[in-house]
């Protein structure tokens, strides 16, 4: 299954490229229907910043991932009921080091910092058919790597916001291997006061797509994609 964290914010162009979103309705929250029409088929309301992942298409419905608990969903909603992170204003990027790389704009500064994967702070499980195959990695299931041994890992995402210091949690880094720092963005919703920060990392069958939300100095959120 396809798999979304997604936050958009409203009428924004339809983009070619699958990418995060956010749920944005007038109303306050938004129907997600199991076919591209309207009719008996909603299957699930989203309150409006939802984090959702989209798939444009060449209709007025968009095919959407998300997730709700531990539960994925996939379906479709309008495509003016959602937002683009992308499309919210971009933080610059400040400086790129092999380890870490720092966004800035006014009081906003963003690092994002990877360090060697440690395989003796880890714990391997190999899938029952292929010993050879690593298939769950500290019990959890591995993002960047098919069936191999990673070599990175996140080691920290930090903001200055102000005079607010945020450090996320490691349950907000946790299981996500292969860290692209070249393809790391963020994006700021200046009205609502939150930083989407979102990266494709790995290539290949590990290839995946993850963003972080952090509101008014809180983090709130991660969703992460397969992608194309």
């Amino acid at each position: 299954m396809k798999f979304v964290f997604i936050l958009f914010l409203a009428a924004v162009p339809v983009f070619a490229a699958a990418q995060f979103a956010v749920i944005y309705d007038k109303d306050g929250s938004c129907n997600v229907r199991s076919a591209a029409a309207k009719g008996d088929n909603v299957i699930d309301k989203l309150n409006n910043g939802h984090l959702v992942y989209c798939y444009p298409g060449n209709t007025n419905w968009m095919s959407i991932d998300y997730t709700k608990g531990r539960e994925e969903i996939s379906g479709r909603v309008y495509k003016d009921r959602v937002i683009f992170v992308s499309g919210y204003s971009k933080i610059p990027l400040l400086k790129k080091e092999n380890s870490r790389i720092s966004f800035k704009k006014d009081s906003i500064t963003v690092i994002v910092t990877q360090q060697p994967f440690d395989k003796s702070k880890h714990t391997f499980t190999a899938y029952k058919e292929a010993s050879d195959q690593i298939e769950l990695i500290d019990n959890k299931k591995i993002w960047g790597e098919d069936g191999g041994i990673p070599t990175r890992e996140y080691k920290s995402i930090e903001l200055s916001i102000g005079k607010r210091k945020i450090l996320l949690p490691a349950t907000a880094l946790e299981s996500l291997y292969q860290p692209s720092l070249d393809n790391t963005q963020v994006n700021y919703d200046k009205k609502n006061d939150i930083i989407y920060i979102h990266s494709n990392n790995s290539d290949g069958a590990g290839a995946y797509e993850v963003v972080w939300k952090i509101e008014r100095g809180i983090y709130k959120d991660k969703l992460l994609a397969h992608g194309f």
